[in-house]
């Protein structure tokens, strides 16, 4: 499709391709040097509100409890947290965004939120294969005119390429499955060449692991390194 028919949301060049967890774990420590407490493995389970109905921080909850709710000797309370600013970014189903968009009605006219189901694969494939940069974005097959999806396909870092399939969640065929959707996929002229380069790169470091556990496999037809 050519570039002037998308969205300008689509429009990405010039930007770049990179691991969100790793840019996490940067941006953690970027924010711990300038003095910034962060709480890993600390989920906040309530919302706080002052007496006047605004939101004025969170809770995390509590551990080293039992499932009978007694407590374990490494109990610890969950901690409050007040702040001036209260910021939620818990993804699409956060459960305490729910509660604050039910609370202070934050879905009126509003269009209703779309999900989707995604699978990726992350190859380390040869140097002469890498095509750092390159982004690829198909829609539709090999799923039918009633099922919304496509897949990526993202060359990034040192010889990885991450390969992903979307299915919205809305389809109809109760026998539809998204990963053997994203099997099929692969199975495309466009892609398949591709594919089977990478696959030859994953079976010769396989042969030379020797049992050991760094190779994974998606399918008995396409493995892929996990």
């Amino acid at each position: 499709m050519p570039q002037w028919m998308l969205p300008r949301l689509m429009d990405n060049h010039g930007n770049y391709i990179v691991s969100l967890g790793n840019v996490c774990r940067w941006l953690g420590k970027q924010a711990e040097e300038l003095g910034v407490e962060i709480y890993p493995g600390f989920a906040a389970t309530e919302v706080l509100f002052d007496d006047a109905g605004a939101v004025r921080g969170v809770a995390t909850g509590d551990v080293g409890v039992a499932r009978d709710g007694s407590h374990k000797p490494n109990y610890q309370p969950g901690m409050e947290l007040h702040a001036k600013y209260t910021l939620f970014a818990e993804g699409c189903r956060g459960s305490l965004s729910e509660i604050l968009m039910t609370r202070f009605v934050l879905r009126a006219n509003a269009d209703p939120q779309k999900y989707g189901i995604g699978l990726k694969e992350l190859w380390q494939v040869a140097p002469d294969k890498h095509r750092r940069g390159l982004v690829v974005h198909t829609q539709g097959w090999p799923l039918d005119s009633d099922t919304g999806g496509g897949s990526f396909i993202y060359h990034f870092d040192d010889n990885l390429v991450a390969v992903g399939f979307v299915v919205h969640l809305n389809y109809k065929n109760p026998h539809l499955s998204p990963y053997d959707e994203f099997q099929r996929f692969k199975t495309h002229p466009a892609i398949r060449a591709d594919v089977r380069r990478w696959q030859a790169v994953v079976l010769r470091r396989a042969r030379n692991q020797r049992g050991r556990t760094a190779i994974g496999a998606s399918s008995s037809r396409f493995p892929a390194v996990r």
